[in-house]
């Protein structure tokens, strides 16, 4: 078995020391929101799902909404969150170049995607073809815009 420098960044991968900081604000939201039952019906990710999204440019926070609460219907107007992300060209059958990987839908038709371009901040993709508008600048404001 080869040998991995936590310490040190490579591609598809997040030094442990670099992910506390988002952490708690996730874990807090997470509990909160399974406590008041904002989160049943979610199904988690085991741990060969959460392993093959490690080697994809995800959000800490992201990967750990996944593994701690899950994916599947949110209770904020048709919004499901999905398992993994999606390519741009599967969504839509257009190149982006790898810029964005969609992770939910909500009920008008639009996805939500994290934009590789930009700090992975959450973008809004409408499903009539208007601009892509930035929404939040990280994961955990991004929910706690949809459920608090």
């Amino acid at each position: 078995m080869q040998e991995v420098d936590t310490t040190k960044l490579m591609a598809g991968f997040v030094p442990l020391g670099t992910i506390r900081p988002v952490l708690p604000a996730i874990e807090e939201c997470i509990t909160r929101w399974r406590d008041d039952g904002r989160l049943d019906g979610l199904l988690r990710l085991g741990a060969e799902e959460l392993l093959a999204l490690c080697r994809d440019e995800l959000p800490a926070d992201y990967l750990r909404f996944l593994s701690e609460a899950g994916a599947g219907p949110l209770p904020a107007d048709g919004f499901v969150m999905f398992c993994c992300p999606l390519d741009f060209d599967e969504v839509y059958g257009r190149d982006d170049g790898g810029r964005y990987a969609i992770f939910a839908t909500d009920g008008s038709g639009a996805c939500y995607a994290f934009d590789r371009m930009d700090a992975l901040a959450v973008v809004r993709i409408p499903a009539t073809g208007e601009p892509i508008t930035p929404v939040d600048g990280d994961f955990t404001a991004f929910l706690s815009g949809l459920l608090d």
